[in-house]
């Protein structure tokens, strides 16, 4: 029975013969992590057997949150130690190749543009940027500094007891409204800022509560490929800008260097 082929990523072959990868268990933690080189790209991959990680028992091992969990972090983990030694266009978890034939197949279909991934990301670093806000904070900012709802609050208070009540509710919808343009703008205009720093950028949608697991909004969500010696100026600029804005209940969070998850795509 032939082995199924896990690929975790692609790098370029001449930065892998000036150092071999280090060594690593696969995924299923008995195979060996090894190379597959074509041409000017190696594939780095393990074995798996088809028993343990074929369609209908991967589906089964998917609907495990601990081992998902557990297996997800292997393959980010491996990811950034390729990282930090090589250029790496990095796969989705669980990209599984049914023989070897099939993944040189895919190599030589996207060799061409897997070739201009990989020098296109050659030096540069990906970091991501996740604005939260004080939802309270930029309402009661909005409330203060809007003329409309301050020409409306100033209308509703020369109002009867009953009309208020209502409109009062109306002026409550406007400053949602107003607080949702205010965090629009905000996150904007930083991210115009940043993005004329960066050599790509990418804004991504917004986490709900459930997902973050925080009290704060998220209200911005984007990624930037820095190259090297611009990343320590990017980094004191979102710390400037958090220094400046902390107070008013915005929250600046920046992470990386991260594998190029958001730039190399290569379909």
């Amino acid at each position: 029975m032939d082995s199924l082929i896990y690929l975790y990523g692609v790098i370029p072959t001449a930065e892998k013969e000036k150092q071999d990868i280090p060594a690593f268990k696969g995924i299923d933690e008995e195979h060996e992590v090894y190379t597959v080189s074509f041409g000017e790209i190696t594939a780095v991959v393990c074995n798996l057997d088809e028993r343990e990680y074929g369609q209908e028992q991967l589906e089964k091992k998917t609907n495990n949150p601990t081992w998902l969990h557990e297996k997800a972090f292997h393959h980010h983990e491996v990811l950034m130690s390729l990282y930090a030694k090589y250029p790496i266009i990095p796969m989705k978890f669980c990209t599984i190749y049914a023989s070897m034939d099939n993944l040189l197949t895919t190599l030589e279909t996207h060799k061409q543009r897997m070739i201009e991934v990989l020098e296109s990301i050659k030096g540069k670093e990906e970091w991501i940027l996740k604005i939260y806000c004080d939802e309270d904070k930029v309402k009661e900012s909005v409330a203060s500094y809007s003329d409309v709802i301050e020409l409306r609050k100033e209308e509703i208070a020369a109002m009867s007891p009953g009309r208020q009540y209502l409109e009062k509710k109306k002026l409550g919808q406007l400053i949602e409204q107003e607080a949702h343009k205010q965090k629009q703008a905000f996150g904007e205009t930083i991210h115009q800022e940043l993005a004329d720093m960066s050599a790509n950028t990418e804004v991504k949608r917004n986490w709900n509560k459930d997902v973050t697991g925080r009290k704060e909004e998220m209200c911005w969500n984007s990624v930037y490929m820095l190259e090297k010696p611009k990343v320590d100026d990017f980094l004191k600029r979102v710390k400037a800008i958090q220094n400046e804005h902390g107070d008013d209940g915005w929250k600046l969070e920046v992470t990386g260097p991260w594998p190029s998850y958001h730039f190399s795509a290569i379909s």
